[in-house]
């Protein structure tokens, strides 16, 4: 969150900073580009799983989509590597069954290491005991007026720097950490935005604008709260 735009909406008002209790995390770009994400994020989870330090692993993916196929692959290629150690790949996205949902936040039994892939939902939703390692694919599912079509799509986009920012503290919450980002430095300082998108911004607002009108309230816009499609005069 900005806070100094809600402080200056609201008259200038004086804005408190109280920080968490986070530990350390060693962020960890990629050196170059990355194509398939996916395969990234798999190769990743594989390479930190085979080694010796302990603790779960995060993935931040776009969509279910994405979510299920990670899954399929990574249990697919860790079940071709002779005498791996047992790992429990669990997905998390909001059309999931409350009671599969819930096995992300069940411990572990010994010696086996957990693997939670989701959806931005476990940027600041939810927390996830025992993560240490957060991977990062770099994009989200974000909502989208389309003036094609004239309807909201949900796309894939970049995430903000903002996003990149709280997906990597995640592995700190409870000791010291590492975040993978399958993206250079240079993307994430040169093409990644500070903060996303508000979704007043991006989205039509004429449901909302007519739900407001059917409840009795004036509404007034001028063209400058506006994205460049939504010219309309009420």
């Amino acid at each position: 969150m900005d806070s100094s735009k809600f402080s200056t909406f609201f008259g200038n008002v004086p804005t408190f900073t109280i920080p968490g209790r986070t530990f350390p995390v060693e962020t960890l770009f990629s050196k170059n580009p990355v194509e398939d994400y996916v395969d990234s994020a798999v190769k990743q989870a594989l390479q930190i799983h085979l080694q010796p330090p302990s603790g779960d692993i995060l993935i931040f993916m776009p969509g279910q989509e994405d979510i299920e196929v990670t899954c399929e692959v990574l249990a697919e290629r860790l079940g071709e590597i002779d005498n791996a150690p047992e790992l429990s790949i669990l997905p998390i996205y909001s059309q999931l069954p409350s009671d599969l949902q819930a096995k992300i936040f069940q411990r572990s039994p010994d010696g086996i290491r957990k693997c939670v892939v989701a959806t931005n939902i476990a940027e600041t939703s939810l927390t996830v005991d025992g993560i240490i390692f957060v991977i990062d694919s770099g994009y989200c599912k974000l909502k989208v007026y389309n003036p094609r079509i004239g309807m909201d799509a949900l796309q894939i986009y970049p995430i903000s720097q903002a996003n990149a920012n709280q997906r990597s503290g995640r592995a700190g919450r409870t000791g010291p950490g590492q975040a993978f980002r399958l993206y250079t430095e240079r993307q994430y300082k040169d093409e990644l935005l500070i903060t996303t998108v508000p979704e007043i911004q991006r989205t039509n607002l004429a449901n909302t604008v007519l739900l407001l009108k059917s409840l009795g309230y004036k509404t007034y816009f001028s063209s400058t709260s506006w994205t460049h499609h939504h010219r309309i005069t009420y």
